[in-house]
């Protein structure tokens, strides 16, 4: 989950410096509980929508959106994108904020996946979702990546026809893992878990050709 801080960087980073959430599209993969979309709602986005595949974080941001009774329209579609291609037509949204998910192992076909679709499976699940958004975006992306990936992420976004900024390197702190046999991992009680922090790289890709 993207903390209120992170958030707050991100959204005030690309509304003050890049104009690029006031009276814009945007677009939210993998929204979760809604920090990033309602965020851009509350700084005057125009129209904005989440894709996430946890039905209990989507409850939860449905929850957020009525809490804060937004005048922006959020619409929120539940959606696996590691096996299926974004449901919008292509270069149809101004701006992405995404805070993706951090795996970086290869994604397996033999989850199901679509023959359609392979292309998006190469690399960790935070480029699966890079790709999804360098499809949908006319302007500009604005995500979340692990500091150690920064090469592999800057080579990518490249061959996307991206031009990237590392704006920052902040630090994010996930659950601790722990290896509780060989074959299963799980985090402490959520009362009593240890947080790992990990640097992330603060980034903003820029379309280069929207045709």
């Amino acid at each position: 989950m993207t903390t209120p801080h992170l958030a707050a960087r991100m959204l005030y980073t690309a509304h003050t410096q890049y104009d690029d959430i006031e009276n814009s599209i945007i677009g939210d993969l993998g929204i979760g509980t809604g920090m990033l979309s309602i965020a851009s709602c509350l700084m005057g986005a125009n129209f904005c929508f989440g894709l996430d595949y946890d039905q209990d974080a989507l409850d939860l941001c449905q929850q957020n959106c009525q809490t804060f009774d937004l005048t922006t329209s959020l619409d929120i579609l539940r959606c696996d994108l590691r096996r299926t291609i974004v449901p919008f037509r292509h270069r149809t949204v101004d701006t992405i904020v995404m805070n993706p998910p951090f795996g970086t192992k290869p994604f397996s076909s033999s989850l199901g996946a679509d023959e359609g679709t392979v292309d998006y499976m190469l690399g960790g699940i935070d480029m699966i979702f890079l790709k999804h958004a360098s499809q949908i975006a006319t302007n500009s992306i604005y995500s979340l990546h692990k500091t150690v990936t920064r090469e592999y992420i800057i080579k990518k976004a490249n061959e996307l026809n991206m031009k990237t900024d590392v704006i920052a390197v902040m630090q994010f702190d996930i659950p601790k893992l722990e290896k509780k046999s060989k074959y299963r991992q799980t985090t402490t009680d959520v009362s009593n878990r240890h947080l790992k922090p990990i640097e992330v790289d603060f980034i903003r890709f820029e379309i280069k050709d929207v045709n």
